[in-house]
Parts: structure tokens; sequence; C-alpha cells
């Protein structure tokens, strides 16, 4: 019988770490299935009427009032380049925290949590531009192909692109 090796806590934690499933927010958007990691996401709501803020860039295509709070709205199509959302009486946000902002990002549909696999998680294309240089991987559940975005280091940019150079409030 081969002898096993004893595996150390730090070994036995890393080796469930990377067998377990990773959840994830998952949004049809774009022509295809995008999610985020699952915490980053508080609830999902029905947009109200949203409100137009002068200059604001195409990726913002307004605020909405939220239980007492104003929240921006972000369209991640108009971000990266691409088509617009169409927002409807119908369209549905997903409200999410990435580090101190809070926005509602809409989506062409959202399908909600799904689960997979970490081994299975691969490297996102090497393109350059477009979404896929927010993606930070790409995974497969029992629906298909799910790009995995970086959904802070996307919050950080539109916010940046929406604030002119100089002159963000301290």
């Amino acid at each position: 019988m081969p002898e096993s090796k004893p595996t150390t806590e730090r070994e036995g934690k890393a080796a469930a770490e990377e067998s377990a499933d990773a959840w994830f927010f998952c949004l049809r958007m774009l022509g295809g299935r995008y999610a985020f990691e699952a915490p980053l996401v508080t609830e999902v709501v029905r947009l109200g009427p949203l409100t137009r803020l002068p200059a604001a860039p195409a990726f913002l295509p307004g605020v909405f009032t939220h239980r007492g709070e104003v929240l921006p709205v972000l369209d991640i199509g108009q971000l990266v380049g691409r088509t617009a959302v169409p927002i409807r009486a119908s369209t549905r946000a997903a409200i999410v925290h990435c580090g101190p902002w809070k926005v509602a990002v809409v989506s062409d549909a959202v399908e909600g949590l799904v689960s997979i696999p970490r081994r299975t998680l691969e490297p996102p294309p090497a393109e350059a531009g477009g979404v896929a240089e927010f993606l930070s991987a790409v995974g497969r559940d029992r629906a298909g192909t799910v790009a995995i975005l970086d959904l802070p280091r996307l919050v950080e940019t539109a916010r940046a692109r929406a604030v002119p150079a100089g002159g963000g409030a301290a």
C-alpha cells in the first residue's frame, strides 16, 4: 500500500479552496453571459425613473432614487464602446458595492447566481480593448461560457472617465 504524505493545514486549505466552487452573479449583455463576484451584489431592483445628468458620459444614462439614496446607473456596454442596454420599465439592475462606490449595473437580462468550480476558471483572452480589458477569467457552467468581469476595476474606470481631470471632489 503506498504511503500517503501528511498534508499541512495550509496545504489542505489551499486544496479545498481550489476544489471549491466560486459563486458569481450572472447577467446577459453584449450578446453574451457576463458575471462578477457574487458578494459585490446587494440586490436586484427594477429601475425607477432615471434623471439624466447634464454633460454625463453615455455610459451613465442617469441616476435614480432607491430607498432614499441616489444611485448612478452604469451601462457597461456603453463604457466599453458597444451598444447601449435599452432601458425600459421592465429593466432590472444589480445594485453593487465596489470599494466606496455603490452603483446600479444594467443589463439585457439578469440570470442570477451561478456556481463555477475554481479549478476550471481560465485566464481571459489576450485581446486588448473593449470588454476584454476588464475580464479576469472565463468559466463554464451548465448553461455555457461565462466571462468573468473585474467589476471593481470596471467601476473605477467608469468613475475616472466620468470625472474630468482635476475635477474630482475632495
